[in-house]
């Protein structure tokens, strides 16, 4: 309940973080830990397109990310 009514930019990164962890890194996808909002992001980060792959919290759901020629998928779990 309290992620539900907490406001999603606080919940989430912060994007200027974001564009400069890929500068620094050199990396084209990035895969961290929960912000409440698992997804896989695509984004722009001068002039190249990059994935920010965010994984669930496991109090509420779950998740597990999925390597494979085609690419990322990212798999919820079901609840026991």
């Amino acid at each position: 309940m309290h992620v539900s009514s907490t406001a999603a930019q606080i919940m989430d990164v912060n994007a200027d973080a974001v564009a400069t962890a890929f500068r620094e890194s050199g990396v084209g996808t990035m895969i961290h830990g929960h912000t409440h909002r698992p997804a896989v992001h695509s984004l722009e980060v001068d002039g190249s397109t990059v994935k920010r792959i965010v994984l669930g919290d496991w109090h509420t759901q779950g998740s597990v990310l999925v390597r494979s020629p085609s690419g990322f998928d990212l798999r919820s779990l079901p609840r026991a």
